[in-house]
């Protein structure tokens, strides 16, 4: 939904109002979120999350790695990315299948 043209147009303008950034600023701050939520959006998240084994020093050794969600986290955004840190942290932790509590800055 954020690749149309209108719907990218609103938020653009939506993030000048509440930030002082430019034009170009505003737009690529949507792009590079619009891109995030088009990558993870298909089957590129289970990727993610998988577990990785790292072969010792010794003949039969082997480190392995699990990823396991944390539970409940936080996330403070800072008011100068109002969309694209928020959406980043917040869809990165629910594709990890934690709990996220989300607290944006005042300013926004």
């Amino acid at each position: 939904a954020l690749m149309q043209p209108d719907i990218q147009e609103f938020f653009t303008h939506s993030i000048m109002k509440c930030v002082p950034k430019s034009y170009a600023q505003a737009e690529g701050e949507v792009k590079v979120t619009a891109a995030f939520l088009n990558n993870f959006g298909g089957d590129n998240v289970r990727f993610l999350a998988r577990s990785f084994g790292n072969p010792g020093d010794h003949l039969g050794q082997q480190s392995n790695g699990y990823r396991w969600p944390f539970g409940p986290v936080a996330i403070i955004a800072p008011f100068n990315f109002p969309l694209e840190i928020p959406v980043l942290q917040l869809m990165g932790s629910l594709y990890m299948g934690n709990k996220p509590v989300l607290k944006p800055a005042e300013k926004v």
